[in-house]
C-alpha cells in the first residue's frame, strides 16, 4: 500500500515536471513566432506606407488631360506654348517682320552715314565732285592739322589718291570707310588717323607714296619731293632704317654736285632694301660691281671716305 502510493506521487512528479517542459517549450516557440509575426507586419506597414507616399506623389502631378473641343489645327501651338518655345513655323510673319524692322533700321542708318560723308565732302569741294588745293588746306586746318604733316599724307593714302592735294568724292569716301564704318565727321576722322594702324600695308604704302609724289604727269619724282617723302614717310609708325639721315643729307648737301634733279622709281624701290643690307654687313661689304642703282655707289663712296677721315682725325 505505501508503494502504491509512494509509486503515485512519484508518477505526479514526473507529469508535472513535463508538463513544465511541455510549457516551457510552447512557451519558446510562441515568442519566435510573434516575433516573426512583428518583423512581418512592421514590413508590411513600412511598404503600405511606400505605396501610400507613391499614391500621393502621383495623384499631386498634374496630368494633362486632351481637349475634346480644341480643334486639331490649333494643338501644335497649345503645346509649344506650354513647353515655352513657340515654333517659328508657326508664327513665320513674326519673323519676317523683324527681319524687315532690322534690315529696315540698318538701311536708315547706312543711309545717314553716308549723307553725313557727303554732306562732310561738299563743304571742302568745289564742284561737289573734286576736293583741291584750297579745300584740302581747310579740311586740315579745321582737323588742326599741318598740310604736311604724317597723318595728311596717311589719309591722302587710304583714301587712295592719284594726284598730290587733290581728292575726288569717291577717293574721300573710300578713305572715310577704310578709317572705320562709324567716320562721317571730322572728330572721328582725326582720331582714327592718329591710331590707324599702318603696319600691315607698309610696302603698299611705300610704294603708293613714290607716285603721289609725282607732279603734273612726272615720271620721276623731284630730288626735293623725295628727299620731303622719305622723311614724311619714316616720322611715324613705320622702323625707320639707321642710314635714312646719312642719305637723304648726301642728297641735300649734294657736295660733288653728282645728285641727279630726280629719283628714279627703281632708287625709291630699293632703299629699302638697300638700308637693310648696309644695316647688316656695313659700308664696307657694298660691291659696287652689284645691280644696285648708281645713286647709292656714290653714296657709299663717300661714307667710305667720312670714316677714314674721322680715324685719321682720331689717330
Amino acid at each position: 500500500m505505501g508503494q502504491c502510493i509512494e509509486k503515485s506521487r512519484s508518477d505526479r512528479r514526473l507529469m508535472s515536471h513535463n508538463n513544465n517542459n511541455n510549457n516551457y517549450n510552447y512557451s519558446s516557440v510562441s515568442t519566435k513566432h510573434v516575433k516573426k509575426k512583428a518583423k512581418q507586419d512592421a514590413s508590411e506597414q513600412q511598404s503600405n506606407q511606400y505605396r501610400h507616399s507613391y499614391r500621393q506623389m502621383n495623384t499631386t502631378t498634374t496630368t494633362l488631360e486632351p481637349r475634346r473641343d480644341l480643334p486639331l489645327h490649333k494643338i501644335p501651338e497649345l503645346l509649344a506654348k506650354i513647353t515655352g518655345t513657340l515654333s517659328s513655323t508657326l508664327s513665320p510673319s513674326s519673323d519676317t517682320k523683324q527681319s524687315s524692322l532690322f534690315t529696315s533700321s540698318s538701311s536708315n542708318c547706312t543711309s545717314n552715314l553716308i549723307n553725313h560723308r557727303l554732306e562732310l565732302f561738299k563743304r571742302y569741294s568745289n564742284d561737289d565732285q573734286i576736293m583741291s588745293v584750297e579745300g584740302i588746306l581747310r579740311l586740315c586746318n579745321d582737323l588742326s592739322l599741318e598740310p604736311d604733316c604724317y597723318e595728311v599724307l596717311l589719309f591722302c593714302f587710304v583714301c587712295r589718291a592719284k594726284q598730290m592735294y587733290s581728292l575726288t568724292k569717291d577717293e574721300f569716301l573710300l578713305g572715310l570707310k577704310t578709317l572705320g564704318n562709324h567716320v562721317d565727321n571730322l572728330l572721328d576722322l582725326r582720331t582714327s588717323l592718329y591710331i590707324y594702324d599702318i603696319l600691315p600695308f607698309e610696302d603698299e604704302f611705300y610704294t603708293w607714296t613714290y607716285h603721289y609724289g609725282l607732279i603734273d604727269g612726272q615720271r620721276c619724282v623731284t630730288t626735293q619731293n623725295a628727299i620731303s617723302l622719305w622723311r614724311l614717310f619714316y616720322s611715324k609708325g613705320i622702323k625707320k632704317p639707321q642710314i635714312l639721315e646719312q642719305w637723304l643729307n648726301y642728297l641735300e648737301k649734294d657736295i660733288n654736285n653728282e645728285i641727279p634733279k630726280t629719283i628714279t622709281c627703281d632708287t625709291w624701290t630699293i632703299f629699302p632694301q638697300f638700308a637693310k643690307f648696309i644695316e647688316l654687313n656695313g659700308y664696307q661689304a657694298y660691291d659696287d660691281n652689284e645691280a644696285w642703282p648708281c645713286l647709292f655707289d656714290g653714296f657709299v663712296e663717300y661714307q667710305l671716305e667720312q670714316q677714314k677721315t674721322m680715324s685719321s682725325a682720331m689717330g
